[in-house]
């Protein structure tokens, strides 16, 4: 009888603590997975943030809407170039493709030290095909701005 209660004892004590070593040992895992979800979200967020600026600069960049256009530019860009106008012109003449593209789009995003890095093809007046990464900074809380147009230099590439 003795023998009875003490393994009596032994199995209320295992019912209670077990399940609450379950819980402690598994929140790391739950607190990981609530971490890579928020990650998840994050970059999806910065994602369609980066392709709303690339979209609205190209697209005052086809109405011609210089003001607009240099809007999206980051401080280090706006301290090459002075005005919407040296902007808009070397954009015209440098850039002819993305100036005035038939068809452009979104390819691989990477958040790299702290910069949105966006590919876009993009498609010229004669069908070539051109390939850029766009570097986004953030300035103040949530203004991402193009502080870059780098081409991507391939085979397949019109560059």
């Amino acid at each position: 009888m003795v023998y009875l209660g003490k393994l009596n004892a032994v199995f209320r004590i295992t019912f209670l603590i077990v399940p609450i070593w379950i819980v402690i040992l598994g929140m790391p895992i739950l607190t990981k997975a609530s971490t890579e979800q928020v990650k998840e979200n994050e970059l999806k967020n910065l994602k369609a943030k980066a392709h709303q600026v690339i979209s609205l600069q190209i697209d005052a960049f086809q109405k011609s809407d210089m003001k607009a256009a240099y809007t999206f530019a980051s401080p280090f860009i706006k301290s090459k170039f002075s005005s919407a106008e040296i902007f808009g012109k070397m954009v015209r003449e440098g850039y002819p493709m993305i100036w005035s593209a038939k068809d452009y789009k979104f390819l691989e995003f990477t958040f790299f030290e702290g910069a949105l890095i966006q590919r876009v093809l993009f498609m010229d007046s004669k069908e070539r095909i051109y390939v850029f990464d766009y570097e986004l900074r953030q300035y103040k809380s949530d203004n991402w701005l193009i502080n870059g147009v780098f081409p991507v230099r391939s085979q397949n590439s019109g560059a």
